[in-house]
């Protein structure tokens, strides 16, 4: 990781960036700017931020006047920086109560933990509203250099599960098994426990243990099945090690496999099942079961389809409670490796031997569904039209209309087409953006059919009623195509008789003080704990004082949850004095000193890493998926260190919480995809969820489609949905930024290669 490496191709790139994850735009909003007036309205009330150094103070490293303030160092986690700042510092500012603090922190986060000791010594009394915080440091220190014995007891003195997790291990780094195992105890009797502090306390157990009984064999057989994904090393060793004439039962094994294909470790799982026949009770678990579970281990790996669509064949050739499951199982591994003729022989025998399964339902709906995206529009139209009459009521019917209507479209049918999507359109009343989305679509079939006033009119009124959404950005694109006049981007505001008195903003103790010190995160979760403080002085503006509280601060992760429940009555016209506090508490900037970096060194469209962040984590920086996608931006950690040897920058999967290294990497992996399609944003959008190899697939089965067309017809309803969000998103920070000249403008030609 560390130096120059070969360029990264783009193929390793897009096929590493697995989830999260045309033409170029006739205009792009070119970023925030809250210190100009717009035509978005009047700028927000501007907060007094620190002064700039000018010359050394506490708040600087004190090298040189304009050096790079060691608070900022400490935001950015930049963490041995902040240390040699923090310690060019004159004497007596470094003997400050608030700088020994952050010295502490700052010392800690770096793995020092013997400088942590003496910065924290007595400064409980000088900051009290810390002490609680400044006596965890101080354990969390003692816990790596001792003494080991009262970090112990602090951490046991407290109920979590991590908590009594830490007292373990300070129990047994001060050899004292019987306390550290009463901790473990405590820490798996509790209902909060996660699965791996569960892992972590049984194999503590399993350490301290001086003459290991069936409580420790039972904690190496539950680490070697629930929890073969957590435990370093080879889980197998411990129940081979301590019950060496019971190794894992079939049963076990069967568990164990699942576990590792939870965590794609695909291999590992299937040396498990291969296991299975030669197990201690290998009777209780039939050939079938064992073959059904290779197939769904093969099915769930990446690039293992073929191999997972025998196996299922198989399955389902051999019969059982669960052949319709497996013949559908198969056909779709066929589909997803790209055998789809295949496939739909397979959905054809499935419908026919199961017609009365979920299954054959199912298969109904996929067989055209096949022929759709590979552009047979006839044939797919007529396969939704045969779903719908055989179904009317089946659980694919408003996709089978959706995908049928626009089967028609390009078939030919508009009039058929037409009257689907107006009906969709009036189904989905109570999703007002899906339902203008099949709106757009009906207008798009009237225009083809020849009624072109219909057409407008259509496009006119999704563009006033749902304005700065994806289907309004379709609405107008199409509005400029035929040549008609566009609407306000959104509705002035109404006329008010003066504007709000301006409202004073004062973070409460102490998240003033950890603001200052740089440590932001730290202050947001303080000031989540004192919210009552300012809504106490709050009045009848307690949502906004809250917003413009966080707003102080560098992050946005609270800020963005207040605005969840902000009444819409706020966003349905142009933002003003009195509810532009509403749209940037909706729509935040935070980190934007490495967001706007990052946008420059890559040349991206302003805005669109926050729309992108928002619609990924809500702006928190410590969120993991499922997929295990880390951070603001959801990157794997696999993309990350590809991205990372491509911008020579040393890549440790712990810094994708750090904001910046985790903005700059998705920064630079949307630079790839837009390069890749051409500048269009909502492809390189669509990949950046989707994967870049399926949209390749679907955008190369597309001939005459045009954009809006392309996206409805995308297969995964999330990245349908995730292109519609994050367009949304754009749409509103280009508006806040520069009003209707901010406002993306879409090229509907698919630029292909």
């Amino acid at each position: 990781m560390f130096g120059r490496s070969p360029r990264l191709s783009w193929e390793a790139l897009a096929l590493a960036f697995f989830f999260a994850c045309g033409r170029k735009q006739a205009s792009l909003a070119s970023g925030p700017d809250h210190s100009a007036t717009s035509r978005a309205g009047p700028p927000a009330p501007t907060v007094e931020a620190p002064t700039a150094c000018s010359a050394p103070s506490p708040l600087c490293d004190g090298s040189t006047a304009g050096a790079v303030p060691w608070r900022v160092l400490v935001g950015d986690e930049r963490w041995n920086a902040a240390w040699r700042a923090l310690e060019a510092l004159p004497e007596a500012d470094k003997a400050r109560p608030d700088v020994r603090y952050v010295r502490a922190r700052v010392a800690l986060a770096r793995g020092d933990a013997a400088a942590v000791l003496p910065l924290l010594d007595g400064l409980e009394s000088a900051l009290p509203l810390l002490a609680e915080d400044i006596a965890g440091r101080r354990a969390s220190a003692r816990l790596v250099v001792g003494p080991f014995e009262e970090a112990a007891e602090w951490w046991a003195a407290r109920p979590a599960p991590s908590s009594q997790l830490d007292a373990a291990r300070a129990y047994e780094k001060a050899k004292d098994a019987r306390k550290a195992r009463a901790a473990a105890d405590r820490v798996l009797s509790s209902s909060r426990r996660t699965r791996s502090q569960e892992a972590e306390a049984r194999a503590l157990r399993i350490r301290i243990a001086e003459s290991p009984a069936e409580q420790e064999q039972a904690d190496a057989r539950w680490i070697a099945t629930y929890g073969a994904d957590v435990v370093p090393g080879d889980s197998l060793l411990n129940v081979t090690r301590l019950d060496p004439r019971h190794p894992l039962s079939a049963q076990e094994l069967m568990v164990r496999a699942h576990t590792l294909s939870d965590a794609g470790r695909t291999d590992e799982a299937l040396h498990a099942i291969d296991g299975v026949a030669g197990a201690p009770g290998a009777e209780k678990v039939s050939e079938l079961d064992r073959m059904r579970a290779r197939g769904t281990i093969l099915f769930r790996a990446r690039g293992r389809s073929g191999e997972a669509a025998k196996a299922l064949a198989e399955c389902a050739g051999a019969g059982g409670p669960h052949a319709a499951e497996d013949a559908f199982h198969a056909a779709r591994a066929l589909s997803r490796a790209d055998r789809d003729e295949e496939a739909i022989r397979g959905y054809e025998e499935v419908a026919r031997r199961y017609p009365k399964s979920t299954w054959a339902d199912e298969a109904a709906f996929f067989m055209p569904y096949l022929r759709m995206l590979h552009a047979e529009w006839k044939r797919c139209a007529s396969g939704f039209d045969d779903y719908l009459r055989s179904r009317p009521t089946g659980e694919r019917a408003r996709d089978a209309r959706r995908d049928g209507g626009l089967c028609k479209l390009y078939e030919g049918d508009t009039r058929g087409a037409r009257a689907t999507f107006e009906r969709l359109s009036e189904d989905l009343r109570t999703d007002s953006i899906a339902g203008a989305r099949m709106t757009t679509l009906a207008a798009l079939a009237a225009a083809r059919d020849g009624d072109r006033t219909h057409a407008i009119a259509l496009w006119t009124e999704v563009a006033r009623l749902h304005p700065l959404s994806w289907p309004a950005l379709v609405a107008r694109a199409r509005l400029t195509e035929a040549g008609a006049p566009l609407p306000p981007a959104i509705e002035p505001p109404p006329v008010s008789s003066e504007a709000p008195s301006p409202l004073p903003v004062a973070l409460p103790p102490p998240a003033d003080l950890l603001h200052e010190l740089g440590l932001d995160a730290d202050a947001e979760t303080a000031l989540h704990e004192r919210e009552g403080a300012i809504a106490g002085v709050a009045g009848s503006r307690v949502p906004e004082a809250l917003c413009a509280s966080y707003g102080v601060l560098g992050r946005a992760r609270r800020r963005y949850q207040i605005a969840q429940t902000l009444p819409s009555v706020l966003f349905n016209t142009a933002p003003d004095a009195n509810s532009r506090w509403a749209w940037e508490c909706a729509f935040p900037s935070p980190y934007s000193d490495d967001v706007r970096s990052a946008e420059a060194q890559e040349g991206l469209p302003a805005g669109l890493i926050w729309a992108v962040m928002r619609q990924e984590s809500g702006f928190d920086p410590d969120v993991i998926s499922p997929a295990r996608a880390v951070g603001l931006m959801q990157i794997l950690p696999d993309t990350a260190r590809l991205v990372a040897d491509e911008l020579s920058v040393n890549q440790d999967d712990a810094r994708l919480t750090s904001p910046s290294f985790n903005v700059r990497v998705g920064a630079h992996f949307m630079r790839k995809l837009l390069d890749h399609y051409h500048g269009d944003i909502p492809l390189a959008v669509a990949a950046y969820n989707g994967g870049a190899d399926s949209i390749e697939r679907w955008l190369s089965r597309a001939p005459g489609m045009q954009l809006d067309a392309f996206i409805e017809r995308i297969p995964y309803d999330e990245t349908r949905e995730y292109v519609v969000r994050v367009m949304g998103n754009l749409a509103r920070y280009g508006y806040l930024a520069r009003g209707d000249d901010g406002v993306p403008r879409l090229d509907l030609e698919l630029k292909t290669k």
